[in-house]
């Protein structure tokens, strides 16, 4: 399947990977590569991932505190959030 990102994830990708690149260098690199990592292992299994709301499912990311947000849809995975896990969940769902 193919992997389609939403403009506002791609934007919290590219902030996420840019905090940890002035935080340690090359360590958005391997955020971005965690990243990747991840839209693999979705588009392996799209509907191994917990549902959560509206046809909406969430991967937990391991080695960063990040979860992404997708639904499939036809024959792609659209991403719809990359967030900090911390965050609150309401920042993402009106995306939906």
């Amino acid at each position: 399947m193919r992997i389609e990102v939403r403009p506002r994830a791609d934007s919290e990708i590219n902030a996420a990977a840019a905090w940890y690149e002035r935080e340690r260098p090359g360590l958005g690199a391997s955020f971005t590569q965690a990243v990747m990592a991840a839209f693999a292992s979705i588009a392996e299994q799209p509907l191994a991932y917990p549902h959560i709301r509206r046809g909406a499912r969430r991967f937990v990311m391991r080695k960063f505190p990040y979860i992404v947000i997708y639904r499939v849809e036809g024959d792609a995975i659209v991403i719809y959030a990359c967030i900090h896990s911390h965050r609150d969940p309401a920042h993402w769902r009106s995306r939906l």
